[in-house]
C-alpha cells in the first residue's frame, strides 16, 4: 500500500511540476510578492513613412497624430516616481518626429531605468548617432524577412538596403546594442535559419514574433498566410500552447499616442481600454484582475469547448484579433479542435 501512495504522490507532484512549467499555476507568494509593471510601451505617433502588408495599426494612413511633448513629460515622470525598470518608445515610426530629440533627451535626463527604441531604420542618418548614443540603450529594428526579396515584399522597394546600410552606420559608430525582429508568416516561417544566420553576420540579436491579424494584416491576409495555415498564424511553428501567457498586464502597459492604456501596444486598436494617463495609478494596482480574464471563457461557442485553454494564444492580443472575428475564429477551430481532442482527451 505504502508503495502504492508513493507512486501516486510521485504522480501527481509529476503532474503540478508540468503545470508550474507552461504557467498554469504558480505559488500564490510569487504573485503577491512580485511587482506588477516593469516596462512601459509607449506610442510616439502614429505617422509611419512605410506601408508594410503585416502592419496591425495600419500606420501612416487615416490617423497620423502624435503624443504632445507635455503627455509624454507626464508619462515620463509618472514611470520614474513608481520605479518602472524601463520604457520601450514606438510608433508609427518615431523618427518620422521632425522633434524625436526632444522626447529622447527628456526622458534620458528624467528616468533614470532603460531606454529602449523600435524603428524600421529608414529614417536614421548620421545627425541621428549623438543623442542615440547618449540617450538609447537598445534599437529594436523591425525588418520581417532574410533578405532583399522577402523584406521588400512586406515592407516595399529598397527597404532591405536602407536598414542594412542603418545597422553598418550603427555598428561604425560603436551602437553595437541592436535587435532586428521578423514576424513569422507562411513566407519566411521556413527560413528562420536564414534569418539568424543574417543576425549572425551583423552581430546583432535576432527576434522572431507573431502576426497579429488586424488592421493591414488582415486586408493582405492572403499574400501572408497560405489557406491551409489560416487560423495557426499564431503557432505557425507548431506547437501546442495552454492559455494567454505574456507578460502584458502583468509586467508591461501600454500608453497610445493619445493617452490610452492598454495591456499591449498590439492591443491598442481593440476595445480592451483600461483607462487613460490620469487613471495610472488605479490601474497600475488593478491590472492584474484584469489579466486574469481569458477571452475564450468569454465568447459563443468557444466557452462551452472542452479544449478551449489550449486552443488560445499565448499572446493576448492574437486573441482579441481572432475570436472576436468569426471569420479567423472559425479557421482556428478547423486547425485545432480535433488534434487538440486527440491530445488531452485521447478521443
Amino acid at each position: 500500500m505504502r508503495n502504492t501512495d508513493n507512486a501516486r504522490k510521485q504522480y501527481y507532484i509529476e503532474i503540478i511540476k508540468a503545470l508550474a512549467k507552461i504557467k498554469v499555476i504558480k505559488r500564490k507568494d510569487w504573485s503577491e510578492n512580485k511587482k506588477t509593471i516593469e516596462r512601459l510601451d509607449i506610442e510616439l505617433t502614429k505617422k509611419c513613412n512605410l506601408r508594410c502588408k503585416h502592419c496591425s495599426g495600419e500606420y501612416g494612413e487615416q490617423d497620423k497624430s502624435s503624443m504632445p511633448q507635455e503627455m509624454f513629460h507626464r508619462i515620463i515622470h509618472w514611470a520614474a516616481e513608481n520605479n518602472i525598470s524601463s520604457v520601450t518608445l514606438s510608433g508609427g515610426e518615431i523618427f518620422c518626429l521632425s522633434n524625436i530629440s526632444k522626447y529622447l533627451e527628456y526622458a534620458r535626463k528624467n528616468f533614470m531605468g532603460r531606454i529602449d527604441i523600435i524603428s524600421n531604420a529608414t529614417l536614421i542618418y548620421p545627425e541621428h548617432i549623438s543623442i542615440l548614443k547618449s540617450c538609447v540603450d537598445e534599437i529594436s529594428i523591425s525588418l520581417d524577412g532574410y533578405d532583399k526579396n522577402s523584406v521588400d515584399f512586406i515592407r516595399g522597394q529598397g527597404v532591405f538596403d536602407k536598414v542594412i546600410e542603418t545597422i553598418i552606420l550603427l555598428k561604425n559608430n560603436k551602437i553595437d546594442n541592436i535587435s532586428l525582429s521578423m514576424v513569422l508568416t507562411s513566407n519566411n516561417k521556413n527560413h528562420v535559419t536564414d534569418f539568424k544566420e543574417l543576425c549572425n553576420k551583423f552581430e546583432v540579436k535576432p527576434i522572431l514574433r507573431t502576426l497579429s491579424v488586424k488592421g493591414r494584416a488582415l486586408k493582405f491576409y492572403d499574400d501572408l498566410i497560405n489557406d491551409n495555415e489560416k487560423g495557426k498564424e499564431d503557432n505557425i511553428s507548431k506547437r501546442i500552447n495552454m492559455l494567454a501567457m505574456c507578460n502584458a498586464g502583468s509586467q508591461i502597459l501600454s500608453i497610445n499616442a493619445s493617452g490610452k492604456v492598454t495591456l499591449c501596444s498590439a492591443m491598442e486598436e481593440s476595445n480592451v481600454i483600461l483607462g487613460d494617463i490620469d487613471e495610472l495609478d488605479i490601474i497600475f494596482h488593478d491590472v492584474k484582475r484584469i489579466n486574469t480574464i481569458c477571452v475564450v471563457d468569454t465568447v459563443t461557442p468557444c466557452n462551452e469547448c472542452d479544449v478551449r485553454y489550449f486552443c488560445s494564444s499565448m499572446c493576448h492580443a492574437v486573441n482579441t484579433n481572432i475570436y472576436n472575428n468569426n471569420q479567423l475564429k472559425e479557421k482556428r477551430c478547423e486547425q485545432y479542435k480535433n488534434l487538440l481532442e486527440k491530445h488531452v482527451w485521447g478521443i
